[in-house]
Protein backbone atom coordinates (compact mmCIF):
# COMPACT_ATOMS: atom_id res chain seq x y z
CA UNK A 1 0.00 0.00 0.00
CA UNK A 2 1.84 3.44 -0.86
CA UNK A 3 1.04 6.82 0.93
CA UNK A 4 -1.69 7.68 -1.31
CA UNK A 5 -3.79 4.82 -0.75
CA UNK A 6 -3.19 5.40 3.37
CA UNK A 7 -4.35 9.09 3.13
CA UNK A 8 -7.67 7.92 0.67
CA UNK A 9 -8.29 5.24 2.59
CA UNK A 10 -9.80 7.07 6.35
CA UNK A 11 -11.02 9.87 4.08
CA UNK A 12 -13.51 7.74 2.21
CA UNK A 13 -14.27 5.90 6.10
CA UNK A 14 -14.69 9.59 6.97
CA UNK A 15 -17.51 10.71 4.67
CA UNK A 16 -18.78 7.48 4.71
CA UNK A 17 -19.80 7.87 8.42
CA UNK A 18 -20.12 11.14 7.80
CA UNK A 19 -23.05 10.69 5.47
CA UNK A 20 -24.78 8.31 7.60
CA UNK A 21 -24.88 10.74 10.43
CA UNK A 22 -25.99 13.11 8.07
CA UNK A 23 -29.30 11.07 6.87
CA UNK A 24 -30.02 10.47 10.62
CA UNK A 25 -29.28 13.85 12.09
CA UNK A 26 -31.67 14.99 9.24
CA UNK A 27 -34.60 13.25 11.05
CA UNK A 28 -33.65 14.94 13.72
CA UNK A 29 -35.49 18.01 15.63
CA UNK A 30 -34.55 21.10 15.05
CA UNK A 31 -32.15 22.30 17.84
CA UNK A 32 -34.30 24.95 20.04
CA UNK A 33 -37.03 25.27 18.75
CA UNK A 34 -39.39 23.20 20.99
CA UNK A 35 -39.19 23.63 24.73
CA UNK A 36 -37.84 21.05 26.01
CA UNK A 37 -37.50 21.60 29.66
CA UNK A 38 -40.65 22.26 30.93
CA UNK A 39 -42.48 19.52 33.53
CA UNK A 40 -38.86 17.44 33.89
CA UNK A 41 -40.28 14.93 36.21
CA UNK A 42 -43.37 13.96 33.47
CA UNK A 43 -41.31 14.59 30.74
CA UNK A 44 -38.78 11.82 32.22
CA UNK A 45 -41.48 9.55 32.68
CA UNK A 46 -42.64 9.71 29.32
CA UNK A 47 -38.92 9.48 27.94
CA UNK A 48 -38.78 6.58 30.03
CA UNK A 49 -41.44 4.81 28.04
CA UNK A 50 -40.21 2.40 25.25
CA UNK A 51 -43.08 0.40 25.09
CA UNK A 52 -46.59 1.61 24.81
CA UNK A 53 -47.85 -2.05 25.33
CA UNK A 54 -47.18 -2.12 28.77
CA UNK A 55 -50.99 -2.87 30.69
CA UNK A 56 -50.29 -0.17 33.09
CA UNK A 57 -50.25 2.69 30.61
CA UNK A 58 -53.56 1.64 29.37
CA UNK A 59 -56.41 3.77 30.53
CA UNK A 60 -59.16 1.19 30.26
CA UNK A 61 -57.64 0.45 27.25
CA UNK A 62 -59.02 3.62 25.98
CA UNK A 63 -56.51 3.65 23.14
CA UNK A 64 -56.16 4.03 18.98
CA UNK A 65 -53.34 2.61 17.31
CA UNK A 66 -52.74 3.46 13.62
CA UNK A 67 -50.33 1.38 12.20
CA UNK A 68 -47.53 1.35 9.47
CA UNK A 69 -50.20 -0.55 7.06
CA UNK A 70 -53.00 2.00 7.55
CA UNK A 71 -54.72 -0.94 10.02
CA UNK A 72 -56.70 0.99 12.98
CA UNK A 73 -56.78 -0.80 16.76
CA UNK A 74 -58.91 0.33 19.24
CA UNK A 75 -57.59 -0.72 22.24
CA UNK A 76 -54.23 -2.77 22.86
CA UNK A 77 -56.40 -5.67 22.75
CA UNK A 78 -56.96 -5.43 19.74
CA UNK A 79 -53.95 -4.56 18.56
CA UNK A 80 -52.31 -7.28 20.07
CA UNK A 81 -55.02 -9.94 18.67
CA UNK A 82 -53.81 -7.94 15.15
CA UNK A 83 -50.66 -8.71 15.43
CA UNK A 84 -51.45 -12.55 16.28
CA UNK A 85 -53.84 -12.85 13.59
CA UNK A 86 -50.64 -11.89 11.04
CA UNK A 87 -48.65 -14.11 12.96
CA UNK A 88 -46.49 -11.32 14.96
CA UNK A 89 -45.39 -11.67 18.32
CA UNK A 90 -43.99 -8.02 19.27
CA UNK A 91 -40.45 -8.35 20.34
CA UNK A 92 -38.96 -5.14 20.98
CA UNK A 93 -38.61 -1.27 20.05
CA UNK A 94 -35.39 0.48 20.23
CA UNK A 95 -35.21 4.99 19.37
CA UNK A 96 -32.69 6.06 17.13
CA UNK A 97 -30.50 8.28 18.99
CA UNK A 98 -31.63 11.85 18.55
CA UNK A 99 -34.90 11.58 16.91
CA UNK A 100 -36.99 11.61 20.16
CA UNK A 101 -39.36 15.01 21.16
CA UNK A 102 -41.72 15.29 23.90
CA UNK A 103 -43.43 18.45 23.90
CA UNK A 104 -45.81 18.29 26.80
CA UNK A 105 -48.77 20.76 26.85
CA UNK A 106 -50.67 22.66 29.96
CA UNK A 107 -49.26 19.26 32.28
CA UNK A 108 -51.84 17.59 31.38
CA UNK A 109 -50.99 16.12 27.51
CA UNK A 110 -48.06 15.14 25.95
CA UNK A 111 -46.61 14.42 22.18
CA UNK A 112 -43.73 12.25 21.78
CA UNK A 113 -42.21 11.52 18.20
CA UNK A 114 -39.60 9.48 17.55
CA UNK A 115 -37.77 7.21 14.83
CA UNK A 116 -37.71 3.69 15.90
CA UNK A 117 -36.68 -0.07 14.89
CA UNK A 118 -39.24 -2.07 15.46
CA UNK A 119 -38.50 -6.25 15.21
CA UNK A 120 -41.28 -9.05 15.80
CA UNK A 121 -41.37 -12.55 15.74
CA UNK A 122 -43.03 -14.37 13.22
CA UNK A 123 -42.99 -17.82 12.39
CA UNK A 124 -40.55 -17.50 9.24
CA UNK A 125 -38.10 -15.30 11.46
CA UNK A 126 -37.63 -11.80 12.65
CA UNK A 127 -39.54 -8.99 11.27
CA UNK A 128 -37.59 -5.57 10.93
CA UNK A 129 -39.73 -2.40 10.43
CA UNK A 130 -38.33 1.01 10.86
CA UNK A 131 -40.95 3.54 11.40
CA UNK A 132 -41.79 7.69 12.32
CA UNK A 133 -43.89 7.44 15.71
CA UNK A 134 -46.04 9.62 17.22
CA UNK A 135 -47.38 9.15 20.32
CA UNK A 136 -50.02 11.00 22.65
CA UNK A 137 -50.63 10.58 26.14
CA UNK A 138 -52.76 12.25 28.78
CA UNK A 139 -52.13 12.82 32.45
CA UNK A 140 -55.46 12.09 34.38
CA UNK A 141 -55.79 11.91 38.44
CA UNK A 142 -52.26 12.28 38.52
CA UNK A 143 -50.89 9.75 36.07
CA UNK A 144 -49.80 9.15 32.19
CA UNK A 145 -51.49 6.89 29.80
CA UNK A 146 -50.78 6.22 26.51
CA UNK A 147 -53.98 7.27 24.29
CA UNK A 148 -53.05 7.49 21.00
CA UNK A 149 -50.17 5.83 18.33
CA UNK A 150 -49.52 5.84 14.42
CA UNK A 151 -46.43 4.89 12.62
CA UNK A 152 -45.45 5.43 9.08
CA UNK A 153 -42.78 3.47 7.51
CA UNK A 154 -39.68 4.92 6.95
CA UNK A 155 -37.68 5.46 3.69
CA UNK A 156 -35.16 7.67 2.87
CA UNK A 157 -35.40 9.95 -0.20
CA UNK A 158 -33.83 7.54 -2.34
CA UNK A 159 -36.26 4.99 -1.39
CA UNK A 160 -39.47 7.96 -1.99
CA UNK A 161 -37.86 8.90 -5.42
CA UNK A 162 -37.64 4.98 -6.30
CA UNK A 163 -41.45 4.67 -5.26
CA UNK A 164 -42.87 8.07 -6.43
CA UNK A 165 -40.80 6.74 -9.92
CA UNK A 166 -43.10 3.28 -9.78
CA UNK A 167 -46.02 4.76 -8.55
CA UNK A 168 -46.82 8.25 -10.33
CA UNK A 169 -49.49 8.24 -13.33
CA UNK A 170 -49.73 10.94 -15.86
CA UNK A 171 -52.97 12.93 -16.20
Amino acid sequence: MNLKNYVLLPTLIFLFIAFQIGKALGQAPPPGKYDTTNYPEDRAFINSISNIFDPSLSLNDNSISIGADGSIAYGLEEEMKKFERNGMTFKSVVSVPGTELVRIFNGHTAIKTKIADVVFTTPEGDLHFKVIRAETYIKENGKWYYVLGQGTNFMTQEEFDEYKKNHTTKN
